[in-house]
């Protein structure tokens, strides 16, 4: 009798074992998929010189890739910072007022997934930018900065030459959630020929 109860009770606990693994899964699994997506959108937009969604219900396009050659990595570009499209990459930081000439882009994402990177760039390295037009730019890292509020200041938007601005939480190695930004300004290189 106790060798049946014994049997069906380890039987239960392999299920719910089994169960709990496949939960676990999910998010992962998940990520990989949607990933897949992400780029199979980004090169539809490409193609068809158009932008593109990576599934009907999101609330973004992909409008370009951030290259960094030294670290041979690549991220596609969402159309907006919002928490669904951070969830899934690099967003663009719309609403940019500035005096200038030239309007920075500005690319945000989180520290421990698709901007981990920038733990890594340095003033001097170089970025390039594709945008959905097939326009390919590049920027070289002129300064590093950490703000003390999410807010960028005006001197970064300002400028009489095209910008990149990359910006995450900061410190990196944080658990939660914090006011401080990591950020890169890298200014538009044009090369002489």
């Amino acid at each position: 009798m106790y060798s049946k109860l014994f049997t069906a009770l380890g039987c239960c606990l392999v299920v719910i074992g089994l169960i709990g693994i496949a939960k676990a899964s999910m998010q992962p699994i998940k990520a990989i998929i949607g990933q897949h997506y992400l780029e199979v959108a980004w090169k539809e937009s490409l193609k068809a010189n158009k932008l593109s969604k990576p599934w009907r219900s999101a609330d973004f396009y992909m409008i370009g890739e951030l290259t960094v050659p030294k670290l041979n990595i690549s991220r596609v570009i969402l159309s907006s910072a919002s928490g669904e499209a951070m969830a899934w990459g690099i967003g663009r930081v719309n609403n940019v007022q500035t005096s200038s000439k030239y309007r920075p882009i500005i690319l945000a994402g989180h520290r421990d997934s698709h901007m981990q990177f920038m733990s890594k760039l340095s003033v001097g390295d170089k970025l390039e930018l594709m945008m959905s037009d097939r326009s390919l730019k590049t920027f070289i890292i002129s300064k590093a900065d950490i703000t003390k509020k999410p807010e960028l200041s005006i001197s970064v938007l300002n400028s009489e030459n095209e910008r990149l601005v990359l910006t995450t939480c900061w410190p990196f190695s944080a658990n939660k959630r914090g006011l401080k930004r990591y950020v890169l300004i890298a200014d538009r290189y044009n090369e002489l020929i």
